[in-house]
């Protein structure tokens, strides 16, 4: 049995974590410094998401920009009782890569009304950020919803999944916002398809997707007027530091540039050498950049072959208003 945290929160988080994050990511630190054939330097996303990274983002979702969060709010607020409804009582629901409760906690709140008695598990890879989640859901806020937090990776959740008393339950899995994108196409249908074989033919994923097609609009949530976004990218460069254990970069050398690339439809942000310099004994010249993120965005035909890749069928659709493939869309998804 997983043991149990002993932490600041009232709500009980448990550790699912099979080794340390930190040992799980230096290699594709490492690894993707290195330049192969055809190949560009990358460094890895998840990197981003120290504590501090974080709340840099968190900052970014209030952005008037940043039309993501809005648009799921919008989504959720409108159809919360609806995807209610399609979530038996009893469930196990279980969202991958949490974050703050702001927008889970609009569906929570319809869940209890609807006095479902189900079981809400908060997924993330930092013990500081789920306790301050909860910080603000003392256990007595919900009588039929019984909130937990899980100390982990994707992989630990889905290692954890796997267990038998998690197979005993129906099971709601849900990615939200936009973290999908953040994988290619491919990763994405991998994804999605090793979370789909966990569940039965009566459980569900509850699948959040931005189907912004307006290059303009993408690429100013990304690089804001006031510069969050690329703080939040520049401090991916401390929390490498501090994950390696040694000064592997010094941000004072590197620029964050955003770009939106037409051709794969996708935001991409990399980091820029402002000078000649070497990393780890690998050479940069002044404007060689390292890629750290890519965003990508889903038209209809993407997303129906996201679909069919995956081995999932959209069974419910619950989109925003003025629904012309622009923005964010929530999807009941079942085997």
């Amino acid at each position: 049995m997983a043991p149990q945290v002993d932490g600041s929160s009232d709500i009980p988080i448990v550790d699912i974590r099979q080794k340390e994050f930190n040992d799980s990511i230096l290699d594709e630190i490492y690894g993707g410094l290195q330049l192969g054939t055809g190949k560009e330097r990358t460094l890895p996303t998840m990197a981003l998401y120290d504590e501090r990274g974080l709340k840099l983002f968190e900052d970014i979702t209030y952005l008037e920009e940043y039309y993501l969060t809005n648009a799921e709010i919008e989504v959720l607020s409108t159809y919360a009782a609806e995807i209610a409804d399609q979530i038996p009582s009893e469930s196990r629901m279980v969202e991958l890569g949490s974050g703050n409760l702001r927008k889970i906690k609009i569906l929570l709140d319809a869940l209890e009304s609807a006095g479902k008695d189900v079981e809400y598990y908060a997924l993330d890879l930092s013990l500081a950020e789920l306790e301050r989640t909860f910080a603000v859901l003392p256990k007595e806020t919900y009588k039929h919803v019984k909130c937990h937090g899980l100390l982990g990776t994707y992989n630990d959740g889905l290692s954890w999944l796997k267990q038998g008393v998690n197979q005993s339950k129906p099971l709601c899995i849900m990615t939200m916002g936009s973290s999908l994108g953040n994988f290619r196409r491919d990763e994405a249908a991998e994804f999605l398809r090793n979370f789909a074989n966990v569940i039965s033919a009566t459980d569900m994923l509850l699948v959040g997707l931005d189907a912004c097609q307006d290059d303009l609009q993408v690429f100013h949530a990304y690089n804001d007027k006031e510069g969050k976004t690329h703080d939040f990218i520049l401090n991916g460069l401390t929390s490498i530091n501090s994950i390696t254990g040694k000064r592997m970069f010094d941000p004072g050398d590197w620029a964050v540039v955003g770009k939106y690339n037409c051709t794969k439809q996708c935001h991409q942000a990399f980091y820029r050498a402002k000078r000649n310099i070497f990393v780890e004994g690998v050479e940069f010249k002044a404007g060689d950049q390292i890629r750290v993120e890519e965003s990508y965005k889903y038209s209809r035909s993407q997303r129906d072959e996201l679909w069919k890749c995956a081995g999932l069928e959209p069974k419910a659709i619950f989109a925003n208003k003025g629904d012309n493939y622009r923005r964010y869309k929530g999807y009941i998804l079942v085997r």
